[in-house]
């Protein structure tokens, strides 16, 4: 009798067992995180800024010199390949394929073979250079610390200062962006400047924090992006449109902008990354696997990876996986 009990008893787990649920498979990662460093021969690891070339290279600006990320390779410049200065504070790449660098002791260009070189000595009208942009006559613009140059890449310069309300705002000037009817935008330490090549209109915020601009981008609808120490300012050209933490925005500190081949929008604050597809805020940080919270630039590759530049801890690159 015992042993037709254990026999039941037996049956009776084995039934159990087979009729138990399989635990569901883990799903397979959708995103991924890949960070570089002076490890992997990044010249070093304090980033100012990116860019990416029309052969989807990777070219990042930092404290000691320049990188290139070709694949997985590095190749790096400094001052002993012609750079004007160690410190690399904006890359900006033009229809020719050519380089452009600012430094805090004025902008090295490199057309692949060699360099040249400008500052105060050349036209220039201060040799702290911000940002550099190009517009549609070809003319290289120069945001400075204290006004703005125009070159013709020749041998004529044309400078820009602040002449009470008649030009530019302020002459601490951070940010260019070049619109499509060639228009002229400067972010300034004390508002929005912009320039038809004729007059110029100013744009200040009742917000103090928000008048001080980190950076301006220019979507893929025309509307122009302003990061600030006071959150984000999208302006269509008719209207503002103002988004803060309170919407969803990791940190008011927007450094860095840029857009991905979806149209969603991608901002490098102080304290991590927001995505914003237009009704929706995504944060990455270094839960996510970010090398970093402290973000100085964004761009997005020709094959829609993101890559993000840090302070002092290299660079990370973000890519949706299939």
């Amino acid at each position: 009798m015992k042993n037709k009990y254990l026999i039941v008893l037996g049956l009776l787990l084995l039934i159990i067992s087979a009729c138990k649920e399989e635990p569901p498979p883990t799903p397979a990662p959708t995103e991924k995180w890949t960070n570089y460093s002076t490890k992997d021969n990044l010249i070093c690891d304090e980033v100012y800024d990116l860019a990416v070339d029309i052969d989807n290279n990777i070219w990042i600006g930092t404290e000691y010199g320049i990188s290139k990320l070709e694949g997985l390779n590095f190749t790096s410049f400094s001052t002993q390949n012609g750079i004007i200065y160690h410190s690399v504070t904006n890359i900006t790449i033009n229809n020719q394929g050519h380089l452009w660098a600012g430094t805090i002791s004025g902008a090295s260009v490199f057309n692949g073979t060699i360099w040249n070189s400008y500052s105060t000595e050349n036209g220039l009208i201060n040799n702290i250079v911000r940002d550099i942009a190009f517009d549609n006559d070809n003319n290289i613009w120069f945001a400075t610390h204290d006004g703005i140059s125009k070159f013709d890449g020749y041998s004529n310069w044309t400078s820009y200062q602040k002449e009470g309300d008649l030009t530019l705002v302020h002459n601490n000037v951070r940010a260019i962006a070049v619109d499509q009817d060639n228009n002229k935008w400067f972010g300034t330490e004390y508002g929005i400047s912009k320039f038809d090549g004729e007059h110029w209109t100013t744009f200040i915020s009742e917000y103090p924090l928000a008048n001080y601009i980190l950076s301006i981008f220019i979507d893929s609808k025309d509307n122009l992006w302003f990061g600030t120490l006071g959150g984000l300012a999208k302006y269509d050209g008719s209207s503002w449109l103002n988004y803060t933490m309170e919407d969803g925005l990791v940190f008011n500190e927007v450094h860095a902008i840029a857009e991905d081949h979806y149209d969603n929008m991608w901002f490098g604050t102080s304290y991590g990354v927001s995505m914003f597809d237009g009704s929706n805020w995504t944060t990455y940080t270094e839960e996510d696997g970010l090398v970093s919270n402290n973000i100085t630039s964004i761009i997005v590759d020709k094959t829609d990876n993101i890559w993000v530049g840090t302070v002092g801890r290299g660079i990370s690159k973000y890519e949706k996986l299939d």
